[in-house]
């Protein structure tokens, strides 16, 4: 007769300190009411049950709670630290010290209770104390990434910068999902002046954080703004006024957002600019995913299927859900055979074998199931859209637009559609397109995590990496677990020089997934970056070859050979990523480099003038510079090496490409003669 009693105590004792808000009001408020409970159970109930007031904003009734534990336990740390924080949030800030300093009496070693009276101080404003309780906060606990963020905070704000990114750096080392930490990293650069930096962490504060929170929308929209790049700011002040549309300060910068962006207009009138200026598609990354991690991109991840008719299969299909729930793909597989022997026409189970085919890589297979599933529902715009992204899949990009496009008339407002057809049209060639069916698809559905995956490559593609970073943020702070992603958001860090949190990315990819090819790819970038070309060509062979398009990873392979001096090798790779992409400025500039190392100079040029037609660069400035010098052509030489100094670098490799030609520059300038003969012109 025991027995059950003691789990029944143990069940409402777990639910009310568990995170489940539906649980803890009614398991604590069963404990607190039962006076023959024991008082230390009656005070856990309490506390949790204004643990779960103060997250949901229900100030008096957390305080009721805190009070009613203390008048049990007048000892109890933890009622005195969810007191002090009702009162301070209720503006009550002396009630508030009085009990973190209680608490601290008790416990003066507590990590909690120093900061929080750390961050009483702080919204005071007084940093010196504040700055103090943190610094014991820390030293209770190493690894207490809050200590660190309020510090970095406190340093930021009394101008302390070099301190606060130390801080704040910490902090996301011991925990990357820390969006407070992103923000105050962010007000510190901008403080620094950094504001291409200090809007990367706005953003990732913006993609990991509730939607509640706008502080970081409107910091990143006063940088946009200040920028001159007003769309992005308006897009933000009007997401910020969703939420809080009674913002005088938001509303009074979209104003004056609103004014200058007409006023730029009327400046600009019609002027489009020169086609030069223009950005053109360059090609997909060679991280594109290969076959089998094509399948990750094909949402739904688990399609929502029509009850199954079979009843002796439904045991089966409903194991076959949980194996495919834990990734074991070929069980499941095994289970749905079974299923459709007995009935061929089961479309739970054709649904969900063709979902557990695609993880397996098995797409042409997939796609006979999904024949099925539209011979049974021919106007299942869903279904459709998917045949359409695994034609994609399968390189049959033709006949995938064929079935998105029979989607899009049955259902044009298809998130689904909109996104394969992206997909298919990206895979085409057609990027804005592309661009535009997946801005429609996350329109539509603002949580497609793989829609905002498949943007952020996209924009890759034209060497928009900015938008690529918060693409690919959003795309993780949809689908925390989402390798591709992942391994994406790695490689666009790295490619802007960030390696440190790159490589945090790929290295977590890699240990989960060791044959991610897109991280596979990041590690190679990384060895390059850091000169270690045998290892990067070690590691880009196990890439090249395993796309449809493998001409970023060829490309990149071949930047190692020419690292190591092995031209032919590096030719081999550029002349075949040329072969599928004639147009590839990247590779144009890499193959001038090595007719240039092989002194063949005509050829260098005629591949250096072609990429800058195509697409003017930093490195194709530099290299057909080093052309112009070893033909002693010191003038033109000098010209390159001005224009290189005056573009904006898009990559590490442009990075340090411009700091080569802006000391050249300086050196040539004291040989090259400046304006004409009568004295006009300009000296670098």
């Amino acid at each position: 007769m025991c027995q059950p009693q003691a789990s029944a105590v143990a069940d409402d004792l777990a639910d009310c300190n568990s995170g489940l808000p539906a649980k803890i009001e009614a398991a604590c408020a069963a404990i607190i009411n039962d006076t023959a409970r024991a008082p230390e159970d009656r005070v856990k109930a309490h506390l949790g049950r204004s643990r779960l007031y103060l997250n949901t904003a229900k100030i008096d009734l957390a305080l009721a709670d805190a009070e009613a534990a203390l008048k049990l336990d007048s000892n109890s740390v933890q009622a005195l630290l969810q007191r002090g924080v009702a009162y301070q949030r209720t503006g009550k800030l002396d009630l508030a010290k009085a009990d973190f300093d209680r608490a601290l009496e008790i416990e003066p070693k507590n990590a909690l209770a120093l900061l929080s009276r750390g961050n009483l101080r702080s919204q005071q404003r007084n940093w010196p104390e504040a700055i103090s309780d943190f610094d014991e906060a820390i030293a209770a606990r190493q690894d207490f990434a809050p200590a660190y963020v309020s510090r970095g905070r406190a340093y930021s704000e009394s101008g302390q910068l070099d301190k606060a990114l130390s801080d704040l750096n910490a902090a996301i080392a011991i925990n990357v999902n820390v969006p407070a930490a992103f923000y105050w990293r962010g007000q510190t650069f901008r403080r620094k002046g950094e504001i291409d930096r200090a809007i990367e962490d706005f953003s990732r504060a913006i993609a990991q954080g509730p939607k509640s929170d706008m502080a970081s929308y409107f910091a990143r929209a006063q940088l946009y703004s200040s920028k001159g790049d007003y769309t992005r700011a308006l897009a933000d002040l009007d997401a910020l006024l969703a939420v809080a549309p009674d913002s005088a300060a938001a509303r009074q910068l979209r104003q004056s957002t609103l004014a200058m962006q007409t006023e730029l207009a009327k400046v600009q009138g019609n002027d489009k600019g020169s086609d030069k200026d223009k950005p053109k598609a360059l090609p997909t990354p060679s991280a594109s995913p290969s076959t089998s991690e094509m399948a990750d991109q094909l949402t739904p991840p688990l399609p929502q299927a029509a009850p199954s008719g079979n009843a002796a299969g439904k045991p089966l299909i409903d194991r076959a859900r949980q194996l495919f729930a834990q990734a074991k793909y070929a069980d499941a597989v095994g289970l749905l055979n079974q299923v459709l022997t007995a009935d061929p026409r089961d479309e739970a189970a054709l649904q969900l074998r063709s979902s557990a085919r695609t993880r397996l890589g098995q797409l042409a297979e997939a796609r006979a199931d999904l024949d099925e599933l539209i011979k049974l529902r021919p106007n299942d715009a869903t279904m459709l859209a998917l045949r359409g992204v695994t034609s994609a899949a399968m390189r049959q990009p033709d006949q995938g637009l064929v079935d998105v496009e029979a989607a899009l008339k049955i259902n044009p407002s298809s998130a689904q559609a909109h996104y394969s057809r992206g997909v298919v049209h990206r895979q085409l060639g057609k990027v804005p397109a592309a661009l535009a069916d997946f801005d429609r698809a996350i329109a539509i559905d603002p949580k497609m995590s793989p829609a905002f995956y498949e943007r952020g490559i996209t924009q890759m593609s034209l060497n928009q990496l900015d938008k690529a970073l918060t693409d690919f943020d959003q795309a993780l702070a949809l689908a925390r677990v989402y390798d591709l992603a992942k391994a994406a958001r790695g490689v666009v860090l790295l490619m802007k020089g960030n390696s440190a949190e790159g490589l945090a990315d790929i290295n977590a990819v890699l240990e989960r997934n060791p044959s991610n090819q897109t991280a596979v790819f990041g590690r190679g970038l990384a060895l390059v970056n850091s000169g270690q070309f045998h290892r990067a060509i070690v590691a880009l062979d196990t890439v090249v070859g395993k796309a449809a398009d493998d001409s970023m990873a060829r490309t990149l392979r071949a930047r190692a050979y020419l690292g190591k001096g092995e031209t032919r090798n590096a030719l081999a790779d550029l002349d075949l990523v040329l072969k599928a992409r004639p147009a590839d400025a990247s590779a144009l500039t890499l193959r001038g480099s090595v007719w240039s190392a092989l002194r063949d100079y005509p050829k260098a040029l005629n591949d250096l003038n072609e990429a800058i037609e195509r697409r003017e660069t930093i490195e194709s400035y530099v290299v057909r510079a080093q052309v112009y010098e070893a033909q002693n052509d010191s003038e033109k030489a000098a010209a390159d090496y001005r224009r290189a100094s005056e573009l904006v670098p898009r990559s590490v490799f442009e990075t340090n490409a411009q700091a080569n030609a802006k000391k050249k520059a300086q050196q040539l300038s004291k040989r090259v003669p400046c304006g004409d003969m009568a004295g006009s012109g300009t000296c670098l």
